[in-house]
């Protein structure tokens, strides 16, 4: 997963799919855990349309060229 990738939710992390744009993507200095802060097509109404959410937790739809 790199910055530009179109990415989506898997199935079991979240309430419905979600796709967007991998903007940057950061680790967790304590538990090595990957990070990407994602520009999402759709709003959330608590979190605005940009946030972070674990790789582990998306899966890559179109790699950016």
């Amino acid at each position: 997963m790199e910055v530009g990738d179109l990415v989506q939710t898997v199935e079991d992390w979240s309430y419905k799919t979600w796709t967007g744009i991998v903007l940057h993507i950061e680790k967790n200095q304590t538990t090595g855990q990957q990070f990407a802060n994602v520009c999402w097509t759709e709003t959330s109404v608590t979190q605005g349309n940009i946030f972070w959410a674990p790789t582990d937790k998306l899966e890559v739809v179109n790699a950016s060229r």
